[in-house]
């Protein structure tokens, strides 16, 4: 593989720390975030050959105008993780439906619509990796945490559900997801 590793949620946390790691190891990474400032502070720690995306991955438009940057400016898609989260902590007495609604554009929409960027570069090739950050949550909830967990519950199941779609056709598309647990990062210690 010689293309590009793109990392959403760059800004902070896990997604800086990946972003970090891959640039260690000699690959050119994309990291995509909502804020600017944070995504500027990735690059410090991850060096020259990051590419900080401004990037709702909420928004459909936004993550294809950020895949289209990635690929001019590093390349075709050769990993994709989907790290980015939102965790808005609301008691079930204060959730919406529009609220959860909005949780899951995030974290089950933006997932699904990075990957669908990223699968465009992988299936001419044949191969690549798409790496889902999966969290406990849907498991084991946590009070404040419906939308969260229901998030991550169904971004658990698509992910095997598009793991069984592909896996005949490319086998050397690898699609998994990883649940790290509790993190030392500003959404895990809060």
């Amino acid at each position: 593989m010689t293309g590009a590793v793109v990392v959403t949620g760059a800004g902070r946390g896990l997604g800086r720390a990946l972003c970090a790691g891959f640039a260690r190891r000699g690959l050119p990474v994309a990291g995509l975030g909502r804020d600017a400032g944070a995504l500027a502070g990735t690059a410090g720690a991850a060096g020259p050959l990051f590419l900080p995306v401004p990037c709702d991955v909420a928004d459909p438009a936004q993550v294809g105008a950020a895949f289209a940057l990635v690929r001019e400016r590093i390349g075709p898609v050769d990993i994709l993780v989907n790290n980015a989260a939102v965790y808005p902590r609301r008691d079930v007495l204060d959730e919406t439906a529009q609220s959860l609604l909005a949780t899951l554009a995030a974290n089950l929409g933006g997932a699904m619509a990075c990957t669908r960027e990223a699968l465009g570069d992988m299936a001419l090739r044949g191969e690549g990796r798409v790496l889902t950050v999966g969290s406990f949550a849907d498991l084991a909830p946590i009070p404040a945490s419906a939308a969260y967990a229901v998030s991550k519950g169904a971004l658990r199941i698509w992910t095997r559900a598009l793991a069984a779609d592909l896996s005949d056709r490319f086998p050397r598309i690898v699609v998994s997801d990883w649940m790290p647990g509790v993190l030392a990062t500003r959404m895990g210690m809060e």
